[in-house]
Formats: C-alpha cells, sequence, structure tokens
C-alpha cells in the first residue's frame, strides 16, 4: 500500500499530513527554545526537497538482528505547488 505525505507550508507554520490527517505541527510559538524569536524562524528561507529512507533512530529503536535488509522506499510521485500571491 501507498501512503500519501503532505506539507503545508505557510509563514507561521508547517503541517505535516499523512492520509490527509495531520500528525504534526510547528509553528515558532511551538519550539522549545524560548529565545528564539519571529525574526529567526529558520523556515523562511528556501529549502530542498529530499526523499531519506532512515533505518532506526531513537523514534522505532536502533537496528537489530531481527532489522529486515535490505529496505526499500517506492516513490509514486512527488508534487510541489506554490501558493500565487
Amino acid at each position: 500500500n501507498y501512503y500519501v505525505y503532505a506539507i503545508e507550508w505557510g509563514e507561521d507554520y508547517i503541517n505535516y499530513f499523512v492520509d490527509d490527517i495531520l500528525y504534526f505541527r510547528i509553528t515558532p510559538d511551538s519550539l522549545e527554545d524560548e529565545d528564539v524569536d519571529r525574526e529567526e524562524w529558520v523556515y523562511d528561507h528556501d529549502f530542498h526537497i529530499i526523499l531519506n529512507l532512515a533505518v532506526g533512530g531513537t523514534f522505532v529503536g536502533f537496528p537489530t538482528v531481527d532489522t529486515m535488509f535490505p529496505q526499500t522506499m517506492l516513490v509514486d510521485y512527488v508534487r510541489v505547488y506554490s501558493e500565487s500571491l
């Protein structure tokens, strides 16, 4: 099965969706560092899209002898939309 991942990027927020369900939202106010002000919102700059297949880490745990390799990421399409200003 394929999943649909989406990122909606606005001036003061970034929303992350999985299959049209809002999974996570980040805003300048949600940052843990209380010393960061609006002028330091790092998402005001151009970025690149990177598709990365990561294995392990603190989210699901590090690889063990039971981790299946090789892993595969199948991508059907990538679309980028821009709101006209």
